[in-house]
């Protein structure tokens, strides 16, 4: 699925944002740009343009480079992403560590991570409640064919469920807004009610989804629905049930672990046989930003600045991840490497960029540290640093095309492992725990013993550097003991969650802040 142009029609407001259904398209599809004469029952009222309609949800995930007015494609690394990895404090921000707002567990409400995550997830969810709302009518009114409509209406319900999903577990409780109709400057609902919701949807949305599609990827699918269905029963403590809906995806015949770890974030392997959910990115990378167009900037502000010239925002790891790792885990090597290492990935020869005259990341006795050794650590990240083609700032290429993979499957099995312990199934808990190990050793792994404390550091070594492991922790209950056990940092009451931007408090004297801000 490739967005390239968007027509914006019909806008809702949620609190500070301007929330825009958008009709993307795909490659040959709406090329006139002229949109005076569009309107909802153009829109959906014959299958291309529902399913280009449909395409503008998902582009809400992505933006392009420049987005809508502030709110520009760097929420992706600023916003959602860069909040995702260093509150874990396994990786760093650019800057003294002590002074990191995440060291301390202090957002301050006014900063980029609140104030982008919440009006970019609103803004996907007013595109999907502007969907449904006209997706029924035009099933009941034979302007769409009836079994698409009924599969536009489960993709769309899932990706309102990713911006909820990641609402919920970054702020708690926030506002459900279901319909057009819905008061927009409502109260915050519960938790426990967004997931409830959540639940509800998706079994709705295994209903109405194929496990595939015929020659076009990057489109939800029912083992998408199936494992945000999963991820909500853990959330609400339904455990057997979570186990239920984990094991259904792979019975499904279409998902399963790639065999070799290295492979799942290969540039060559975009929408591969574990990914879930992808965010795909348009082909074009070059040194312009004013284009309009989706372009993955993530590998940028991954790379080493040694390299790039600037960056290292996102990518930054610990040594004491690096550490954590056991002898043989093939894991490390695939998420850090650090001075004096090769890139294990056969694409990237560090030598060949411009200016680099070794083959390794630095070396033991000149690590790379952009030449701030107070703010970085020497150690790089791998999974965003797969495409050779993107140099950084000062050279060529800036942008690129690599997905970014939001879900799969490796993350499945250990939530399957999780559900699985804390509902007494421990034989089961036990069998899904030791494939992801076993991957990981590529064949057979030292023996370990199912428990929680030892799925939460199989999370760790499996999901880090790809921005969704601290939603998985915060889900576990064991997020204090967590960052106290691994970094001596005690979470302030209140401060697993990010604080309500106080941009939205001032316009929506309903809403609460959260505890301790």
């Amino acid at each position: 699925m490739n967005i390239i142009k968007k027509n914006t029609k019909t806008l809702i407001v949620y609190g500070s944002v301007l929330l825009a259904m958008t009709a993307g398209c795909s490659d040959n599809f709406l090329q006139d740009t002229n949109n005076k004469d569009l309107s909802e029952g153009v829109v959906f009222g014959a299958d291309a343009t529902a399913i280009a309609a449909v395409t503008g949800v998902y582009d809400g995930l992505q933006n392009d480079s420049q987005g809508d007015p502030g709110l520009p494609n760097e929420y992706n690394v600023k916003g959602i992403f860069k909040m995702a990895n260093n509150i874990t404090l396994d990786w760093q921000d650019p800057s003294v560590r002590e002074d990191s707002p995440f060291f301390d567990f202090d957002i301050n409400p006014d900063t980029d991570i609140p104030v982008k995550i919440w009006p970019n997830n609103y803004r996907v969810i007013g595109r999907a409640n502007n969907a449904l709302n006209n997706l029924q009518p035009a099933i009941d009114a034979g302007s769409i064919s009836e079994d698409l409509g009924k599969r536009l209406i489960g993709e769309v319900l899932v990706i309102r469920a990713v911006s909820y999903q990641y609402l919920a577990a970054v702020y708690g409780g926030v506002p459900l807004v279901l319909s057009i109709d819905d008061d927009p400057f409502k109260g915050r609902d519960s938790q426990e009610a967004v997931f409830q919701q959540i639940v509800a949807d998706m079994q709705d949305a295994v209903n109405r989804l194929p496990w595939t599609y015929d020659g076009e990827k990057g489109r939800v699918t029912k083992g998408t629905a199936y494992a945000i269905l999963g991820n909500a029963h853990m959330w609400l403590g339904q455990y057997a049930e979570a186990v239920t809906a984990f094991e259904a995806i792979e019975a499904g015949g279409v998902t399963s672990l790639e065999p070799n770890f290295l492979d799942i974030h290969s540039v060559s392997n975009r929408n591969g046989v574990e990914s879930l959910f992808e965010l795909q990115w348009a082909a074009n990378g070059d040194l312009g930003w004013n284009r309009n167009d989706e372009v993955n900037i993530l590998q940028l502000f991954a790379m080493p600045t040694d390299i790039t010239g600037g960056g290292g925002f996102t990518g930054i790891p610990t040594k004491e991840l690096y550490d954590s790792f056991e002898e043989g885990d093939l894991r490390r090597q695939a998420t850090i490497i650090g001075p004096g290492e090769e890139h294990p990935d056969p694409l990237i020869n560090i030598i060949d960029y411009d200016g680099v005259d070794i083959n390794t990341c630095g070396t033991v006795e000149e690590p790379w540290v952009g030449g701030t050794p107070d703010q970085r650590s020497g150690y790089w990240g791998v999974k965003s640093w797969r495409d050779p083609n993107i140099d950084g700032w000062g050279r060529t290429v800036l942008f690129g095309n690599q997905g970014h993979i939001w879900i799969r499957y490796g993350e499945v099995l250990l939530s399957l492992a999780e559900s699985a312990f804390k509902d007494g199934q421990t034989a089961k808990a036990q069998a899904a725990f030791d494939r992801v190990r076993n991957r990981a050793w590529n064949g057979t792994a030292p023996a370990k013993t199912v428990s929680l404390d030892n799925i939460l550091e199989e999370y760790r070594h499996e999901l880090g550097g790809e921005y969704s492991l601290w939603p998985v922790i915060r889900r576990s209950g064991e997020a204090a003991n967590f960052i106290q056990s691994r970094y001596g940092v005690s979470i302030p009451s209140g401060h697993e969650l990010v604080p309500l931007p106080n941009s939205e408090l001032s316009i929506n004297p309903n809403l609460e802040q959260n505890q301790g801000y």
